[in-house]
């Protein structure tokens, strides 16, 4: 009996480690759904805005939202015609929310470098762990350029998509969604049962044989 157990708790334990979460930054989101942003033009506003069922923008101080007219990003060009969500202060930041967990986001991003913040987005689990997080520019100085950014999970367990500082915007966005899977544990705690009740099957059919010969 240890030694099946034992087999199998390896087994376990090689399975936790293949199935523990892990994050990338993508710019690319095949198979990815596309998330309207809704036109609605507003500028300099405080509340929570609804992108989709389920899923809403929230800013930490001002934003503009739904804009589709021209928004300056100083150097890094100019915004037209695509609906998005700019900060309206150089500090500060707004917040993508959703109510049921994403596993990949994609949007395309831009900002400005004039300011002492650093731009960033950085994506956050519904208990606030930070998952990743990427810098866009720094000291004035673009770490990579404007386009399409986000980040990929093996599970889906974004939550909250963060975007701070420099008027940073975000329009043409793209998520994905993956299958719940059984947490780590939870295999482990699987395959040591059925570990067990095999070892138990097989304890039974030698029982039963050894009675069989004694008749």
């Amino acid at each position: 009996m240890r030694g099946s157990i034992f087999g199998v708790a390896v087994a376990a334990s090689s399975l936790v480690a293949a199935t523990s979460a892990s994050a990338s930054v993508i710019t690319t989101l095949p198979g990815g759904t596309s998330l309207p942003i809704p036109a609605t033009n507003q500028q300099g506003t405080s509340a929570t805005q609804t992108i989709a069922a389920g899923i809403t923008a929230d800013p930490a101080t001002t934003f503009t939202f739904g804009w589709t007219g021209t928004y300056g990003f100083s150097s890094n060009g100019d915004w037209g015609s695509d609906p998005m969500i700019g900060l309206d202060q150089p500090a500060g930041s707004f917040s993508i929310l959703f109510a049921n967990p994403i596993s990949a986001f994609l949007g395309e991003l831009n900002w400005t470098g004039n300011y002492a913040g650093n731009a960033m987005v950085a994506a956050f689990s519904s208990d606030g762990t930070l998952l990743e997080s990427l810098t866009l520019e720094s000291g004035g100085s673009n770490l990579v350029a404007p386009g399409f950014y986000g980040f990929s999970r093996s599970s889906s367990e974004i939550s909250r998509l963060t975007f701070s500082n420099e008027f940073i915007g975000v329009r043409n966005i793209a998520i994905q969604s993956v299958a719940s899977v059984p947490e780590p544990s939870t295999w482990a705690l699987m395959l040591l049962g059925f570990g067990a009740v095999g070892f138990s099957m097989r304890r039974g059919r030698r029982t039963t044989a050894r009675l069989a010969a004694m008749a």
